[in-house]
């Protein structure tokens, strides 16, 4: 039966199969990524955009298992709630049946073409994106080289008795059939991979359709596999969305086991007659797209059943970051959809930043030391933040960014230790605030109205920079540039005018000495926003 140069064949058919469907992925990232993680965050409440933008995400990542992951990064994230989790994952089974769709065409022939015109592309042209097109096309092209090696190395399989004898107990025991493919599937953790072996050996006439399609159901349950470990650790909506995932594609391929003959029917009359390969592919499309039909207009109770099939109740993460996945999937695989999330917690960080700077005016202002020790408590959050996001984009940088990302990646280290700096400098005017109150010291009318003018710049500098930040707007950075020479024009003034009345006595040493220190620390948070701005403007 299988002797050791068929199932070397076949291991290093597959083997390259993987590598250029995770190269073809990698490719199409660069290509459309961006775009990709885009309409993912503007993901709209409307289940069927949401199917949509499943299909089309997954069309661009070339894998259902990393949309599904980073499905529920997102829903852990609180970027997707559980409903619109639902609707991609269903569309990321769509669009999973692409590639089989291509392969089933017969198109392994034309693998050196592609092969050859991917080469040339990649190494003739100098601009960034007709490389990357070369790159994604050379792929394609060991893609099918892997399939047609698969094909050919289990040719000799077609005619042998005990081969044949298997065929026809997977043919008669369509459960049999259906474990071996979760099992495979789950082995291989790819269920295009999966299905690609399947229609490899469908090729060369070894599996019947009846053997296939248990097979092929089975892969819809074996890629479920990974979002399950990827929602360990994570919080509830999170498990939920894994949840939901497994169990729309078991109660799909249990309906479709016991419709079975019903199910073969159907293929055949939308495949071609005597296709085996077209009638696997589109069996692969119609579990999916039937399932989808079954569901959608059920996404409501669904989504309750789900929850009730994952009780709890969830809990703040104000104590640490809430958008950072450390799943390797997400990390290795799309380190563009990583960086997205390290953004995210990024602009949380500032937000928590900004928040400490005026706990620690109002607490000056007001003269109220609970507002300062709630600043301090904040402080550590930062800092804490400021490690996380370091140590995530630290590993991120491992793996193969390109150009674009690289920039950003290197950006969003720099403005972490700018938002840090900030909550320093706001540390440093709580502690100013609370000797101020501790020993009594008083400010006159003009000093505060002064300070207040300052900090009104300074938060303005602050707030548009890291809305630069938020919107990658260079526009909008390049009017920080205005603001921070404003402050350091104002710090000026006000340091001369105190200056000034401290040598006409009119207020006393102590008061000099907070006033002249609350002024320079508003005065670096100017210069930390213009840095800030940086980031948007390609300045690092």
């Amino acid at each position: 039966m299988f002797t050791f140069d068929i199932v070397l064949g076949l291991f290093g058919g597959l083997a390259l199969f993987v590598f250029a469907l995770q190269s073809m992925s990698s490719g199409l990232q660069k290509m459309a990524g961006k775009k990709a993680r885009r309409v993912m965050e503007a993901l709209t409440s409307i289940p069927i955009v949401g199917v949509l933008v499943g299909t089309f995400v997954t069309i661009v990542l070339q894998s259902s298992t990393l949309v599904t992951v980073m499905v529920v990064g997102f829903v852990n994230a609180s970027m997707l709630n559980l409903k619109q989790a639902i609707s991609v994952i269903m569309g990321a089974n769509i669009g999973t049946t692409l590639t089989a769709q291509l392969v089933a065409f017969r198109v392994t022939d034309y693998w050196p073409v592609l092969a050859a015109v991917g080469f040339i592309v990649y190494f003739v042209f100098k601009q960034k994106k007709i490389k990357t097109t070369g790159h994604v096309v050379f792929s394609l092209g060991l893609l099918l080289l892997g399939m047609a090696l698969m094909g050919d190395a289990m040719r000799p399989l077609r005619g042998d008795p005990t081969f044949e004898s298997l065929m026809v107990t997977l043919s008669t025991t369509p459960l049999l059939g259906f474990l071996v493919g979760v099992l495979f599937t789950a082995l291989v953790q790819s269920s295009t991979a999966a299905t690609g072996v399947i229609i490899a050996m469908s090729t060369g006439g070894l599996i019947p359709l009846d053997a296939a399609l248990p097979l092929i159901l089975g892969t819809n349950v074996g890629t479920c596999i990974t979002a399950l470990f990827a929602s360990i650790g994570t919080t509830v909506s999170a498990k939920r969305a894994a949840m939901a995932h497994v169990t729309f594609n078991v109660f799909g391929a249990v309906l479709f086991l016991v419709l079975l003959p019903q199910f073969r029917d159907l293929v055949l009359v939308v495949s071609p007659a005597d296709d085996i390969p077209r009638q696997i592919a589109n069996s692969h499309t119609l579990f999916s797209v039937i399932n989808t039909l079954i569901f959608l207009p059920l996404i409501t109770p669904f989504t309750k059943l789900v929850t009730l099939m994952v009780p709890g109740k969830e809990t703040e993460g104000a104590k640490g970051p809430i958008y950072l996945d450390w799943n390797p999937v997400v990390m290795e695989k799309s380190p563009g959809v990583a960086i997205s999330l390290a953004q995210k917690e990024l602009l949380r960080m500032a937000e928590v930043a900004g928040h400490n700077v005026q706990l620690a005016m109002e607490g000056f202002l007001e003269r109220d030391s609970k507002k300062l020790a709630h600043m301090h408590e904040q402080e550590e959050l930062v800092d804490d933040l400021d490690k996380e996001i370091s140590r995530y984009l630290a590993k991120v940088s491992q793996s193969d960014m390109g150009d674009e990302l690289s920039l950003r990646h290197t950006g969003l280290l720099y403005a972490a230790n700018d938002i840090e700096r900030v909550s320093d400098h706001a540390d440093n005017l709580a502690e100013l605030a609370q000797y101020a109150i501790d020993e009594n010291i008083v400010f006159n009318d003009i000093a505060i109205e002064e300070l207040k003018e300052l900090y009104t710049l300074v938060r303005a500098a602050y707030d548009t920079a890291i809305e630069s930040l938020r919107t990658d707007d260079p526009a909008l950075a390049a009017t920080v540039s205005v603001l921070e020479d404003e402050i350091d024009a104002k710090e000026g003034a006000l340091r001369s005018s105190h200056i000034g009345r401290l040598k006409e006595g009119r207020c006393s040493a102590d008061n000099g000495v907070i006033y002249l220190d609350m002024i320079s620390n508003f005065e670096r948070i100017g210069d930390h926003s213009l840095n800030l701005a940086d980031v948007p403007l390609g300045n690092l």
